[in-house]
């Protein structure tokens, strides 16, 4: 093997998002590039990441007759998983000799369903910088790939699932991500939510268990994982990458790329308090004044933080759209979907802290909707919520049961996915069935309906965004 091409598909914009600010740097790409590029340096690697390009399924099939990989790679969400099996597809069409591996949160879980149903060779499930390594010498060396912790695979019609691969206890081994291979240039080149954006991450995993999310499922320490026959059993696990290697990788891409705007990926960016306070001291030394940052952030940890004075630091260091995942407006109903220790009034006091202290910060939430248990009632108590606590903007999103979360697992069980295609997981379109009677159009029409009745509730909102000094 001497050539391999990682691909992101072409696909639609996400029409809520303006085209700039729509296509985000897909950070397991440079990551996955910057491993084999680091261990395997005789192997020529590429990334065409097709989205920010404008490359279409047409010019891609070119690319890929040009290039003549012998490897092709995607990892993709549920929502997107359609688009790599496209991928596939085409690069078999092309040379049917081509090796092609999926990866990333769909297919680590989605096992049979993939391997059965698509033209995949091999699958890199979960945490994969070291277990793509391994595959390749595998494949090159003609090794037994039941050695290879971590993937899976067809052998003679039967599918392999090796041991899961331990978790990279130190993340500071990994190799740079490869931006180099990546247009720098095209994320959010004149974006209005976060221009000049990268993404970067200094941490994986959760140390909750919300039962929605997949993001802690997928860091985790994985336990059980044939989810196609009712088994999960995850584990919740978090490691930070230093401080010293997180400042290196910022230098990087603010020096050399002109980046401007972090997104961070991580799912809880505020867990390490000491962590937190070090990198922002070691980010103002460098006095990067036209840098700022969008985070994950937790409620709990940013009133921990608010009063050891490291929150105030976060903002001077950068820190200016903070999302902090609310879900419900009762602490009964964050029990019902597995979130620990927030109530109502803690939220309240979080973004009443952001609003009085820190008003050049955005302050957005996120809420949970059309759940089996919602009622007209409860869903309108969240917009009463937001209004209450002060919100600058609440989304208001229809749960998405994706697979790999606990959600998707009892659905399952309990026959309540109204709807399967995952093309449609957007956390805009009501999935799952309604334990009191709504439709799917109904339970839509209701959702749409908060985001109106929060405008009416605050006429003002959207002139202060427009005059706003922030």
């Amino acid at each position: 093997m001497k050539k391999i091409l990682l691909v992101r598909p072409p696909r639609f914009l996400w029409p809520f998002i303006n085209e700039s600010d729509n296509f985000l740097l897909p950070l397991g790409l440079p990551c996955i590039a910057g491993q084999i590029r680091s261990k395997l340096p005789d192997i020529e690697i590429k990334i065409i990441d097709c989205p920010p390009l404008k490359i279409g399924w047409e010019s891609l099939g070119k690319i890929i007759r040009e290039e003549n990989p012998d490897m092709v790679g995607a990892g993709e969400e549920a929502l997107y998983c359609h688009e790599a099996v496209r991928l596939f597809n085409l690069a078999k069409e092309i040379n049917p000799a081509v090796i092609t591996v999926a990866g990333g949160h769909f297919f680590s879980w989605m096992v049979d369903h993939s391997l059965n149903d698509f033209p995949i060779d091999f699958i890199v499930r979960f945490e994969g910088e070291e277990t793509i390594v391994e595959l390749i010498k595998a494949i090159n060396e003609k090794k037994n790939l039941v050695e290879v912790k971590g993937i899976a695979y067809k052998n003679n019609g039967q599918i392999i699932r090796t041991p899961p691969r331990p978790l990279i206890k130190d993340l500071d081994t990994l190799a740079l991500p490869a931006f180099d291979l990546m247009p720098m240039g095209k994320y959010s080149p004149f974006g209005y939510l976060w221009p000049q954006s990268v993404t970067l991450e200094h941490s994986r995993g959760c140390i909750d268990r919300c039962n929605f999310c997949s993001l802690w499922t997928f860091w985790g320490q994985h336990l059980k994982t044939d989810i196609e026959k009712g088994e999960l059993d995850v584990t919740p696990r978090y490691r930070t990458k230093s401080v010293e290697r997180m400042l290196e990788e910022i230098d990087i891409v603010y020096k050399k790329y002109n980046r401007k705007y972090i997104i961070w990926a991580d799912p809880t960016f505020n867990v390490d308090d000491k962590w937190t306070n070090d990198f922002c001291d070691g980010l103002l030394k460098r006095n990067y004044k036209d840098l700022h940052w969008w985070a994950f952030l937790r409620a709990d940890y940013l009133l921990r933080d608010e009063k050891a004075g490291i929150l105030e630091k976060m903002v001077l260091a950068g820190l200016t759209h903070p999302l902090i995942g609310v879900e419900r407006g009762c602490t009964e109903d964050l029990r019902k979907v597995q979130k620990s220790v927030y109530t109502r009034d803690l939220v309240k006091e979080v973004f009443l802290i952001l609003k009085n202290k820190y008003p050049q910060v955005f302050r957005q939430g996120t809420f949970i909707t059309c759940l089996p248990f919602d009622t007209r009632e409860s869903m309108l108590d969240l917009v009463k919520y937001a209004v209450e606590i002060d919100i600058d903007y609440p989304a208001f999103h229809p749960v998405a049961p994706v697979p790999g979360t606990f959600l998707y697992q009892e659905a399952l069980k309990n026959n309540a996915l109204e709807e399967k295609d995952f093309r449609k997981y957007d956390w805009a379109t009501p999935i799952m069935r309604s334990d009191n009677g709504f439709s799917m159009e109904e339970f839509a029409k209701l959702n749409m309906e908060l985001n109106k009745r929060y405008i009416l509730y605050r006429p003002y909102w959207i002139f202060r965004g427009l005059f706003s000094p922030y």
